[in-house]
């Protein structure tokens, strides 16, 4: 039978903890204690001179989770040159739980809650960075995506996403994926003479290999039609000269539509009409 005695903490332990529990407090308390004003000023010059980017913070605070400690930010303004201000209402990091600390690689964790849409992951910091995490109710219409301006492209964004960017002699590149799900929204091209609503979007982009972007999976349902797009997007040094080609396969829902797009497609031997996009992302070509 075990004694009380031998379950006794050994008195040279309990000495030792005083110390250790003394210096945990003492570190606490200047966590909570820190001039986090003062330093949100700085993390604003230090991300305008190293990423061209405005950022102002409202205020920023310590804050305690399941994760560990880290830093809330409040307000946070941020604003690329030549675009509208972005204000991210709540933005929470914290040191990332990655293995790439041993590659001398900083992970952070964040939690964003913004106007645009909220995210959650883990951002890997350098010059090869990456981005493992997920994206909530993004609103399309609200991003800066000049690169298509040959499409247009609204709904509301949910989507998966792991990517990294890698480096080497040959120069840099994104590998990974997307996986992603829009909602209520539209499409355009060029060539197509009006907005395609659809309800759901979704499917897989592949980033690296022979094609900047495979697309995999992709498959629309609306009040108009329902199809699918399948294809890739080459690589160029400039993102409005990547070479497009897509095979997008569909059945009006509409017989109004299908008598407008029997013009620009016919009907294939499987009884769906067929659209070959080709050109560039700045010129696409329909047929």
């Amino acid at each position: 039978m075990t004694t009380s005695a031998e379950n006794r903490i050994p008195r040279w332990l309990v000495l030792a903890s005083y110390p250790v529990a003394a210096l945990v407090l003492i570190l606490f308390f200047i966590f909570l204690g820190f001039p986090y004003n003062q330093l949100a000023v700085r993390i604003g010059q230090i991300v305008e001179s190293k990423m061209d980017i405005q950022m102002r913070i409202g205020d920023l605070s310590p804050h305690v989770g399941l994760g560990g400690p880290g830093l809330a930010a409040s307000e946070v303004l941020t604003r690329m040159k030549g675009r509208r201000p972005v204000v991210l209402e709540r933005l929470i990091l914290r040191p990332g739980w990655s293995l790439s600390w041993f590659r001398a690689k900083p992970a952070i964790h964040l939690d964003i809650t913004s106007e645009l849409g909220d995210g959650s992951g883990t951002l890997t910091v350098g010059n090869d960075w990456g981005w493992d995490g997920t994206l909530e109710h993004v609103a399309l219409d609200m991003l800066p995506l000049d690169m298509l301006k040959a499409f247009a492209l609204d709904g509301t964004l949910d989507a998966t996403i792991d990517l990294q960017r890698t480096s080497s002699d040959t120069g840099s590149e994104l590998v990974g994926m997307v996986e992603f799900d829009l909602r209520d929204g539209s499409f355009s091209t060029q060539g197509i003479p009006l907005a395609i609503p659809f309800e759901s979007l979704h499917g897989r982009l592949d980033f690296g290999g022979e094609a900047y972007i495979s697309l995999s999976g992709v498959e629309l349902e609306g009040p108009l039609l329902d199809g699918t797009i399948e294809g890739s997007v080459g690589r160029a040094s400039a993102p409005a000269g990547q070479a497009i080609s897509l095979d997008v396969a569909f059945s009006p829902r509409d017989e109004g539509l299908a008598n407008l797009l029997r013009g620009v497609a016919g009907v294939a031997e499987d009884g769906r009409s067929h659209l070959q996009i080709s050109g560039t992302l700045a010129q696409p070509v329909v047929r």
